[in-house]
């Protein structure tokens, strides 16, 4: 049998980080004391989530971290997929390289071929950022990709996006070659409501075996995928435990069969009252043709019994197909009006952040004295990151009209404008207003709670 690694030194040293995947050496790389590979299985890293595996033994993904030259990973398919990573204890890991070795044991024309890389410092889920490229030579060789500078990263995520042409997406080794920070904070916590939710009712299911739409809840990995009975716009609803408080919903659109079948619109609505009636939409995602947790994070936490998840289109095939549907709690999303993540993190995940924390007078753009902390907290994060330009979004209920609600709106997010520039020395430059009044809701205007939710400020990176 072939081994998976070479003797050549211009591999060995690319196993080092010492050169590229085109052979060019590249200084001051991994030569750092303390750099090992955290992705191994054997030091603590783990397959949070993955698309697809031929199957649970010689096949499985775990073979991927396993350290063994003689075991690889198949996909169900040649579609494109992704796999997300974490390092030991979910620790934030400080970066230097990704290696990864396409040899397997069958034909060359299965082995990945391009790999996109990713990283998020917050959620497995959520937070990614596209930070490089590496295209693979069919040889059965580590073949690494090197980061300009030490990369913070708590998850890493790998797309495998082609193969040399053949039926399956195969590879054999997959490293992750880095450091953990020691000092670095705990990871924030989450919980997958899916874990504890239940099928309610779906329009349609190709069979109740392999393609049953109770796949949609089951563990990443497993073969089983969803497929309904053609490419109509068909629904699925999820009964999750009482009182949930939803921060985000992800889909995983992989299918074994032509990614033309794959889902690409999809609309997700809520209901706090029966699986039958009382939905309100909450967003939608349109889904690119690769297996991936697409994710969709809400403009607040949401209070839910039932999701109901819209499948409105695919790219083209002839059937409706997912693989995965997840639900989740992020920490601190507590689902009270003004609860959530820190404004910090909202920004660097989302490139925008929610917060209902800035109070004001009744009818009035007159900023209450309980909003200071919020106030500081946008002030110490411009502070930090002087680069930073926002937009400062007013949003109010519909109480007192339209045309009187976006003037409100509007005096609102200037207030929190001048609260920064005179308050906190912040530049003017720095900060464009909006208001939107009650055009933009997020929550039903029937309710006191969701009046709440929606008077609201938004801040939004400019450029």
């Amino acid at each position: 049998m072939r081994t998976r690694f070479s003797s050549s030194l211009a591999e060995v040293l690319a196993v080092l980080g010492l050169v590229g995947a085109g052979g060019l050496l590249i200084a001051g790389s991994v030569a750092a004391q303390g750099v090992t590979n955290l992705a191994a299985a054997a030091a603590g890293g783990r397959l949070v989530s993955f698309s697809s595996q031929f199957n649970d033994t010689d096949w499985a993904a775990a073979h991927l971290i396993d350290g063994s030259p003689d075991s690889g990973w198949a996909g169900r398919s040649g579609g494109p997929q992704s796999f997300i990573l974490a390092f030991a204890g979910d620790g934030l890991a400080e970066l230097e390289d990704v290696v990864v070795n396409p040899y397997t044991r069958e034909d060359n024309s299965n082995w990945v071929r391009s790999v996109e890389i990713h990283v998020s410092t917050t959620y497995p889920f959520r937070g990614f950022r596209h930070v490089g490229d590496l295209e693979l030579r069919p040889e059965g060789s580590n073949q690494a990709f090197s980061f300009a500078a030490p990369t913070q990263a708590r998850y890493l995520k790998l797309s495998f996006v082609a193969n040399g042409g053949g039926g399956y997406m195969e590879a054999g080794e997959i490293q992750a070659m880095g450091r953990l920070l020691d000092d670095a904070p705990p990871p924030p916590a989450y919980e997958d409501l899916g874990s504890r939710s239940r099928l309610e009712s779906y329009s349609s299911q190709f069979n109740d075996t392999d393609w049953a739409a109770a796949n949609l809840l089951a563990a990443s990995g497993d073969p089983g995928q969803w497929a309904g009975r053609n490419a109509e716009p068909q629904e699925v609803v999820i009964a999750l435990p009482d009182a949930a408080v939803v921060t985000d919903v992800s889909v995983d659109n992989y299918a074994r069969e032509d990614p033309k079948n794959w889902a690409r619109e999809v609309e997700f609505q809520v209901s706090t009252t029966a699986a039958y009636k009382g939905f309100e939409p909450v967003g939608r995602l349109t889904l690119p043709p690769i297996g991936d947790l697409h994710t969709l994070t809400l403009p607040a936490p949401t209070p839910a019994k039932y999701l109901k998840v819209l499948f409105r289109s695919n790219h083209g095939g002839g059937y409706m197909e997912a693989a995965r549907v997840r639900i989740y709690r992020a920490a601190g999303d507590g689902g009270a009006a003004g609860g959530g993540e820190s404004i910090a993190r909202q920004l660097e995940d989302t490139g925008r952040a929610v917060t209902h924390e800035i109070r004001f007078a009744f009818n009035s753009a007159e900023i209450l004295p309980e909003s200071a902390a919020a106030l500081r907290e946008i002030a110490d994060v411009l502070r930090r990151q002087s680069d930073l330009e926002l937009i400062v979004e007013g949003h109010t209920d519909n109480v007192g009209g339209a045309e009187h609600n976006l003037d409100l709106s509007r005096r609102r997010a200037d207030a929190v404008k001048l609260w920064l520039v005179d308050e906190a020395g912040i530049g003017e430059i720095r900060l464009t207003t909006v208001g939107y009044g009650l055009t933009r809701p997020i929550a039903d205007n029937d309710t006191e709670e969701g009046r709440a939710r929606n008077r609201r400020v938004e801040l939004v990176r400019r450029g």
